[in-house]
């Protein structure tokens, strides 16, 4: 009996310890996931592999199968509660992002376009992850969805 008392006590003793032990693990907030999937540890190509305008897939054109984009997190940025950066295409043009909320959004502007920056005011995230990326958005009465992918 006084050996099983003793098993029993050193069993929930050793449970106590490995249940309350603390990891050194940083725990990565949803913003911090965003920005991490977007902008990837340098430089992460986007590839548009399907788009949609108001829910009908369209055909991509031959440059659109070429199309890319990369985003790249804002180095100078010292508000840690304000996750932005920069942007670039394969058309050329470039402009700035910032997330929106808790990391459901971009707020996307071009701003090298020759006719004025372009904005797009919430391009809202369908699916992130490592190698896909599908967004939408609304921009002159029309829901265009695209979806990319990362390789």
């Amino acid at each position: 009996m006084k050996i099983r008392l003793t098993f029993i006590t050193l069993l929930t003793g050793i449970f106590l310890i490995t249940g309350c032990t603390k990891s050194s693990e940083v725990i990565e907030t949803r913003e911090e996931k965003v920005v991490r999937l977007l902008t990837g540890t340098g430089n992460k190509y986007w590839h548009l592999k399907e788009m949609y305008v108001n829910s009908v897939k369209q055909t991509l054109t031959d440059s659109q199968l070429k199309f890319t984009k990369t985003y790249t997190i804002d180095a100078t940025n010292t508000d840690p509660l304000r996750y932005r950066g920069f942007f670039v295409n394969s058309d050329g043009f470039n402009g700035t992002w910032k997330l929106i909320g808790s990391g459901d959004a971009l707020y996307e502007t071009i701003t090298n376009n020759p006719a004025g920056p372009i904005v797009i005011p919430y391009l809202s995230f369908n699916e992130l992850t490592a190698d896909r990326m599908d967004v939408e958005y609304t921009l002159n009465m029309k829901t265009q969805r695209e979806v990319y992918y990362a390789y």
